[in-house]
């Protein structure tokens, strides 16, 4: 089963959007106790904002 999650994130003067696309994806895998996490897309919204969505995939047994 595939899941989606929408994040909207806003970067600083000095942030990189990979270094922060990476650090959230690591996060939510730590959390979920997976790493079948996965960035599926990243929407530039307005200024430096953007909507990133994951791309979650759960093992059913």
């Amino acid at each position: 089963m595939k899941d989606q999650e929408f994040i909207d994130i806003v970067l600083g003067d000095d942030e990189s959007l990979a270094a922060l696309l990476e650090t959230i994806v690591d996060q939510k895998r730590e959390e979920l106790g997976t790493h079948a996490v996965y960035v599926q897309e990243v929407i530039s919204t307005y200024g430096k904002g953007f909507t990133v969505i994951l791309e979650i995939r759960r093992s059913s047994y």
